[in-house]
């Protein structure tokens, strides 16, 4: 599946394909880690470079574009689905080794979820007491008018 958020330039090239080997790496490791000199490291620049230019990399457009877009995938790929959940719930309701009351609460939350119970609305007193006092409002903002 293509990630959700993929970010191109106005000619059509995302903007990791414009970004250098190094870069990409960085990008991806920083990700992972958050540590901004490890992260320069493990691409492959020097460790001199690192300690005293890799915030520099952060500044980047293209690498913090980079950043966003594999930050924003890997958000969307934590997120489950509601077919995720609906076959979590399933497997839940159908395991014998679960407790009779978690796989009811399974199946409870399940027939929720697609709709297998109807909603029942009950309406007491008179309705003709409520639309008399709904036209007499009609007909005093007329008059203000």
């Amino acid at each position: 599946m293509p990630p959700a958020f993929v970010l191109h330039r106005k000619d059509g090239v995302t903007v990791a394909e414009k970004l250098n080997l190094r870069q990409r790496k960085f990008a991806e490791y920083y990700v992972q880690n958050g540590n901004i000199v490890q992260s320069a490291v493990m691409a492959g620049y020097s460790e001199n470079y690192a300690n005293s230019r890799a915030y520099e990399l952060l500044e980047n457009v293209g690498v913090s574009a980079y950043i966003k877009e594999l930050t924003e995938k890997a958000k969307d790929e934590r997120i489950m689905t509601a077919k995720d959940r609906q076959v979590l719930l399933s497997d839940i309701a159908r395991g014998s080794e679960n407790e009779p009351s978690d796989r009811i609460r399974a199946v409870d939350t399940l027939n929720k979820m697609t709709g297998e119970y109807l909603s029942k609305v009950e309406i007491s007193g008179g309705l003709d007491a409520e639309i008399s006092k709904l036209d007499e409002l009609v007909k005093q903002m007329k008059q203000n008018e």
